[in-house]
């Protein structure tokens, strides 16, 4: 497995790998129709400007020369519930962990995951967290074997529904990097 800073080439496949892993992660829980209006072409738009704004660094995995996943770390943009915005008790955060579904339970998201841990601690976050949704029940038990402590929840709106997120840390990432 190779894994490597994306650059504005790969939008295209991260934008595809993007819809490919909220469609088989968020199937069931993220109204279908929403789902389905989902294009690789807006995503293309908003991966572009993501990536522009330098506000996060992406990695992309490939397995055998295929891509598989990616993964976006960065400062914490959203502070767990009761934390400082300005001081959080997690500086770092993964904004985003998607894998192709074909590639789930290969170890291409424990890669991506201590990848991104890796990266963040070299930035000297040493504690970091994510956010999931709190009917992803396949993400939060891969977080919670990686080690991951709930520390919050949150509402969010994805297209016409209303649902939880939970917060996930490390408050060491020592354990995570290994």
């Amino acid at each position: 497995m190779k894994i490597r800073p994306a650059t504005t080439a790969d939008i295209p496949t991260i934008a595809s790998l993007h819809i490919e892993g909220w469609k088989g992660a968020y199937g069931g829980i993220v109204d279908q129709a929403y789902l389905d209006s989902l294009t690789v072409e807006k995503r293309i738009e908003d991966w572009t400007q993501w990536m522009e704004s330098g506000e996060s660094t992406v990695f992309l995995a490939e397995l055998g020369g295929i891509p598989a996943g990616f993964v976006v770390t960065g400062r914490t943009k959203t502070p767990p519930p009761g934390s400082s915005p300005i001081r959080p008790s997690h500086s770092g955060e993964i904004y985003a962990l998607y894998l192709a579904p074909s590639f789930w339970r290969q170890g291409v998201g424990t890669a991506l995951i201590k990848y991104g841990a890796r990266v963040l601690k070299g930035q000297k976050h040493s504690a970091i967290c994510l956010w999931v949704l709190d009917k992803n029940i396949r993400g939060k038990a891969f977080y919670e074997a990686m080690g991951g402590q709930k520390i919050g929840s949150k509402m969010i709106e994805i297209g016409p529904s209303n649902l939880k997120e939970v917060c996930y840390g490390w408050r060491d990432t020592a354990a995570l990097c290994a």
